[in-house]
């Protein structure tokens, strides 16, 4: 049905354009509605990835309405997808003198100059942007803003424009995650830590976040939690990129850590022979704390395989705001698969507060 009222519309906007441009215009033909249809016509091959079509659209959509901002708006976005820079800015140029004030446009062309690394003149549309009292979409300048400092290195300022963007917008997860990984740059852990906390609590988890997180437990000498995070990217997503990143690191540290035990080992042989040459009383004075360091080595060592509870009688953990699988799945020590089969859950994130899961098998 859409397709056919789709289809519709183009023969209906084809043949009032063939009428016009035969000099048969109706009295009721409106030109700038017809520009808004071609528009809309472009714009949606320009996404499918036929741009011969989004072309010929956007033309006449200008052919109809030359003076209409949004038409000459449309085609710097074209030139822009087809990396014809120089057109594209002058369609943003076009655009502007006929519509000033447009703070949308504003914006989208800061971000386009940006992109061109024309940072200060992408600043002052982003601030034409802004000044506009009727515009509603500052989360997102601010975030462009942001982008564009990050490009130049000015990490502080970009978190400052995160910051006013989720004023603007608290739960913006992609401006939760960009400060976040701002965070870790400039190796504020705490901050970046309350910050994940927040992105966990619009978003779903991807390889992404829980790279992130590993980075964070590691900022903050959290070992068990960033291998705990590293078993859940590598079980979650074990074809990603993240996880294919995280098996070779464990990998490298693996071998670092042989070097320094093959270097390590002949002086401990020395020091073992040297202990040969001692005298009987010595030997019997040393025997005791021989006996300590082993005990202290079988304590290290793991007791069983069974899941260790903070309580035994604990069979139920209720999900609390906040909370996700994986956290739960650390406090009470059990592996998130076996939480995930007792539960029945087919994603980790199925869980939602409120909900009771079972902390042992049935039996």
């Amino acid at each position: 049905m859409r397709l056919g009222v789709l289809a519709l519309v183009i023969a209906l906007t084809g043949c009032v354009s063939q009428n016009q441009q035969n000099g048969y215009s109706g009295d009721d033909f409106d030109m700038e509605q017809a520009a808004k249809t071609r528009i809309s016509l472009g714009l949606t091959y320009l996404k499918n990835g036929n741009y011969q079509q989004a072309k010929v659209n956007l033309d006449k959509a200008l052919e109809f309405a030359p003076r209409y901002a949004d038409a000459h708006y449309s085609l710097a976005y074209y030139y822009q997808t087809v990396e014809e820079w120089g057109r594209a800015e002058q369609s943003y140029e076009n655009a502007l003198d006929l519509a000033p004030r447009n703070a949308e446009i504003a914006n989208s062309y800061g971000a386009f100059l940006c992109q061109q690394k024309k940072y200060d003149k992408a600043n002052d549309f982003y601030s034409k942007a802004l000044n506009n009292l009727q515009y509603a979409n500052s989360a997102q300048t601010y975030e462009n803003m942001a982008i564009c400092a990050a490009d130049q290195g000015k990490r502080e300022e970009a978190i400052g424009y995160l910051t006013n963007a989720l004023n603007h917008q608290p739960g913006r997860s992609k401006s939760l995650f960009m400060l976040t990984q701002l965070y870790v740059e400039t190796g504020q852990w705490d901050e970046a830590e309350s910050v994940m906390r927040r992105y966990e609590r619009v978003s779903r988890v991807s390889p992404e976040s829980v790279k992130l997180a590993i980075a964070i437990a590691e900022g903050k000498g959290d070992a068990e939690t960033a291998q705990g995070y590293g078993e859940m990217l590598v079980t979650m997503y074990p074809q990603s990129e993240e996880a294919k990143a995280y098996r070779e690191s464990i990998i490298r540290k693996a071998n670092a850590s042989a070097q320094i035990v093959r270097r390590v080992k002949p002086k401990a042989e020395v020091q073992a022979k040297a202990q040969k040459v001692v005298s009987p009383e010595s030997a019997a004075v040393s025997k005791e704390p021989a006996q300590v360091q082993n005990a202290s080595a079988v304590q290290n060592e793991p007791q069983s395989d069974l899941p260790v509870l903070e309580d035994p009688q604990t069979r139920y953990h209720e999900v609390k705001p906040g909370e996700n699988l994986y956290r739960i799945s650390l406090k009470y020590n059990i592996k998130m698969s076996r939480l995930q089969a007792w539960n029945k859950l087919a994603d980790p994130g199925d869980i939602e507060v409120g909900m009771r899961l079972r902390l042992s098998p049935e039996k």
